[in-house]
């Protein structure tokens, strides 16, 4: 290829003359005929322009469709590489064009730079407890005494054998009765029951409302972005077999070679600034809640109420005492020495625990699709037209 010499004749007035010559005898400075900001003086219109460059018809032609002819590349790794350049948008995401302002068409949308913090998951809940309670006392007892006397004999007062709580009258004690007989101490003065049996089944269900926030949970932010446009125009415009005409872009735009995955090394001349790796807009997500559990219910108990009859076919009610799961109590029997005929356990319910939520913790990253990473290497573009 041919090489011209930008030559400036300086005096005291400043430059009084340019040409392009044979290398001068001071001061050279070469002129690149494939600069992208030739300066005029390095423009050679002579006819001895070199038998290397591209035919001027070619070349006007490609000029007059908005184009300019440019190198194939001829890197030894070019082969790996597009051989026909796309005109590439870089800048920030959320600046990024809508559409293309070339001819071809979008190619890809891609992007580098990821912010992807962790996943926030909305906190776990328990439903209400539950359980299941049935049966009665497991004792009760009548005492020849005052609740919590020591030493007072007692009778008891269960019900039968496989007793569900139904009116009873077993183990009736008529009034009078003495505690030892004859002993003129009255047999009926308290009575205690022995707690109800805990509550079964008792549990606690996960609120079906722990999922990951629709919009501000998995966030993804993209800081540059990368649109590709197809700009090719015609391969036959430049005359030479080393050249393609490809539309002038101006910045932001570049025209790049591009290549599937990441890579570390561009082919000339389209090495201007290193390889630009970009990635497709959904990250490999892995950014999840970890699921959400209930502890064991707490503080759940079951509760009945024991009444207590004259009579028995319980049609006289003279007594009737909350009994729970979680307690024995003794009332007195008023007056002393009453009959005590009957008795039933009714309203058996089952009174809620409360269950401590676990889990519900973010998990997981998200980051960028090597897999699909595209990488761009770039011609540099023009600021201004000439």
């Amino acid at each position: 290829m041919r090489r011209f010499f930008l030559v400036m004749f300086v005096s005291s007035t400043g430059v009084i003359g340019v040409s392009c010559t044979a290398p001068p005898s001071f001061v050279p400075v070469e002129c690149d005929p494939d600069s992208f900001f030739p300066a005029p003086e390095c423009i050679d219109g002579g006819t001895d322009a070199g038998s290397d460059a591209p035919d001027a018809e070619p070349q006007a032609a490609c000029t007059s469709q908005g184009g300019e002819c440019v190198e194939i590349p001829d890197d030894p790794e070019a082969g790996f590489w597009s051989q026909v350049p796309w005109a590439v948008w870089f800048g920030p995401a959320a600046d990024m064009p809508k559409e293309c302002p070339f001819v071809g068409g979008e190619q890809l949308r891609l992007y580098a730079g990821l912010t992807a913090p962790p996943a926030q998951c909305d906190p776990c809940e328990c439903q209400e407890a539950t359980g299941q309670c049935s049966g009665v006392p497991g004792a009760i007892t009548i005492g020849a005494g005052m609740c919590g006397a020591g030493g007072a004999p007692s009778l008891p007062f269960d019900g039968p054998g496989g007793w569900e709580g139904s009116c009873t009258g077993a183990n009736a004690l008529p009034a009078g009765a003495q505690c030892p007989p004859g002993s003129g101490v009255p047999c009926a003065q308290s009575i205690t029951f022995s707690a109800l049996p805990p509550p079964a089944n008792e549990t606690c269900g996960v609120k079906p409302s722990q999922i990951i926030k629709v919009g501000g949970t998995k966030s993804t932010e993209w800081e540059t972005g990368a649109l590709a446009c197809r700009s090719s125009l015609d391969s036959s415009l430049c005359g030479a077999g080393d050249q393609l005409c490809i539309p002038k872009v101006h910045y932001p735009h570049r025209q790049c070679l591009w290549r599937e995955g990441k890579h570390t090394k561009c082919p000339k001349p389209y090495d201007y600034e290193g390889p630009r790796v970009m990635y497709p807009f959904q990250p490999k997500e892995s950014r999840e809640c970890t699921e959400c559990m209930c502890g064991a219910p707490q503080g759940g108990m079951c509760m009945a109420t024991v009444r207590l009859f004259d009579d028995g076919v319980c049609s006289n009610e003279f007594h009737q005492r909350i009994v729970t799961s979680e307690d024995s109590p003794c009332d007195p029997i008023l007056p002393a020495g009453r009959a005590i005929g009957g008795k039933s356990v009714t309203e058996n319910v089952y009174v809620k625990g409360t269950c401590e939520a676990g889990g519900g913790e973010p998990i997981g990253e998200a980051v960028e699709d090597e897999e699909n990473a595209v990488t761009f290497c770039c011609r540099p573009s023009y600021m201004f037209d000439e």
